[in-house]
């Protein structure tokens, strides 16, 4: 029986990078999705989100683009 972690649909659709450009365009995704994920936690964030944590998020949201934009 396969784990749940085998059945995940991102498990399947994972496959080895080919090209730095295929690296620049996954992390600008990943950039991207963090970007709304902090921006949604900045909007609705639940009591126990920390101004620390949400300082913490944004830094490495900011290195992530910075990277993303290297590669």
């Amino acid at each position: 029986m396969l784990s749940r972690a085998e059945q995940s649909p991102l498990r399947r659709r994972r496959k080895p990078l080919e090209d730095a450009a295929d690296m620049e365009v996954q992390l600008s995704h990943a950039a991207d999705a963090l970007g709304e994920l902090c921006e949604l936690l900045k909007e609705y964030g639940p009591a126990w989100y920390t101004q620390e944590q949400q300082e913490r998020a944004e830094s490495i949201l900011r290195l992530l683009r910075k990277r993303s934009r290297a590669v």
